[in-house]
């Protein structure tokens, strides 16, 4: 199984809206705020934090509300 790590925007409606992939360079800042396996995968969703977005805001090419309750960060399967 390939998986990514993503940031999610989900609406108001709690649907998501968009992600993005992050690259394998945030691994190493993001373990300090997140469960994570061995090879780097997110464990579980979680709420992106001011200290989260201030890590993946580079990759994310919309400004990251941390006060909106709507950006989660996790991992989802990716096609082979």
């Amino acid at each position: 199984m390939n998986a990514v790590n993503v940031v999610e925007k989900f609406g108001a409606d709690g649907f998501l809206e968009r992600s993005w992939v992050l690259p394998a360079e945030v691994v190493v800042p993001l373990r300090a705020h997140v469960s994570m396996t061995e090879e780097g995968w997110i464990m579980y969703e979680w709420p992106v934090t001011a200290e989260i977005a201030a890590i993946v805001q580079p990759w994310v090419d919309e400004t990251i509300d941390v006060a909106s309750g709507a950006w989660n960060i996790g991992s989802e399967q990716a096609p082979d």
